[in-house]
């Protein structure tokens, strides 16, 4: 690496002191009192070795990752010496040790956690600052990374993808489906550029973009006579009910907030299991109308509103990392999704 150690140190005390500083107001970068200095080039310096070393960043997180110097290697597909290396040469060029080795793999040290911090910032700007580039040049290329409940995939992510696709065709589009609780810690780990949870807890490193009303119904065959009305959860509590198996799944989060016992009958983590269930006339399925829209126009479910509290007022979120800049393409996206989100159905 040909980074001197005293620009590295540099950006290192920066980090530590990263959270004293308020916020950039009208060009202004003062610091809350502090007894810790930087130079005076230190941005200059922090601009010019970032891209020396984006590999190595990149490097030094995939280690963080996976903990291992070997499973590194296999997914950077470079060899286990050559990682080695990189992360070793960091460690001299801080002056720290980034990681702990133990017989089972690598830990982060407190330095190497600051330090992840630091190679975290650094890469998102980057992607940023090229998806700004490739826009300003009209490329339409880049690659959206959408972390999504299962239930939102056919109503409000496919129509999305539809619109979007037409005029940038070039674009990667992921769309990987969890829980509304690993749908957060995707996005706030950078893992997803985008979010869409059902009723989703709040996490401090997440902001919603975009949200709106999904309350929960009581879905059935029309065979199975479930009469029209609004029905409180515990009068159809004794029926036979399907429902997702735990409360990192948000429509079971928000089924247990109602605070009425239930006996499912089912216990699926899929909504189309939960779908079929209700379909097949076996009983009742509770989900909210993005899920089973189509089934209610053609007439294969019949759906009625509860009213418990929990139940009526669940919400979808449209949610995005607090504090970043979305490049263009992912922003373009996230318009398209706001406004189908806003019209659909619920």
């Amino acid at each position: 690496m040909n980074c001197p150690r005293s620009t590295l140190k540099a950006i290192f005390a920066s980090s530590q002191v990263a959270n004293l500083c308020k916020d950039k107001v009208a060009g202004s970068s003062e610091c809350v009192s502090s007894n810790t200095s930087l130079p005076q080039d230190a941005t200059f310096k922090y601009k010019r070795v970032r891209t020396v070393l984006d590999p190595n960043l990149n490097c030094f997180l995939v280690v963080a990752a996976e903990g291992s110097i070997r499973k590194a290697s296999e997914k950077l597909n470079i060899a286990a010496s050559a990682v080695s290396r990189r992360i070793t040469g960091l460690e001299e060029d801080l002056g720290v040790p980034l990681f702990e080795r133990h017989a089972r793999g690598l830990r982060l040290t407190d330095a190497g956690g600051i330090f992840m911090d630091h190679a975290r910032r650094v890469m998102r700007d980057e992607a940023w600052a090229m998806g700004e580039i490739e826009a300003l040049r009209d490329l339409r290329r880049g690659a959206i990374r959408i972390s999504c409940v299962e239930g939102t995939i056919s109503g409000l992510i496919t129509p999305a993808i539809t619109e979007f696709r037409f005029n940038s065709k070039d674009v990667k589009l992921s769309v990987v489906r969890a829980g509304s609780t690993a749908v957060m810690r995707a996005v706030a780990a950078d893992e997803a550029d985008l979010g869409l949870a059902f009723d989703p807890p709040a996490h401090r490193d997440v902001a919603v973009v975009a949200q709106t009303p999904a309350p929960l119904y009581a879905v059935a065959a029309p065979e199975f006579d479930l009469a029209d009305g609004i029905w409180d959860l515990s009068e159809i509590a004794h029926l036979p009910i399907a429902i997702p198996p735990d409360s990192i799944y948000g429509i079971r989060d928000v089924i247990d907030r109602a605070g009425v016992a239930l006996d499912p009958a089912l216990v699926c983590d899929s909504v189309y299991g939960l779908v079929g269930f209700a379909k097949q006339g076996q009983g009742i399925s509770l989900l909210p109308m993005c899920c089973i829209h189509d089934e209610i126009e053609v007439g294969s479910l019949v759906a009625r509103p509860l009213r418990n509290a929990p139940l009526m007022n669940a919400t979808i979120s449209l949610v995005a990392r607090r504090h970043r800049n979305l490049p263009p393409v992912t922003r373009r996206f996230c318009t398209i999704l706001s406004r189908i989100m806003e019209t659909a159905p619920s």
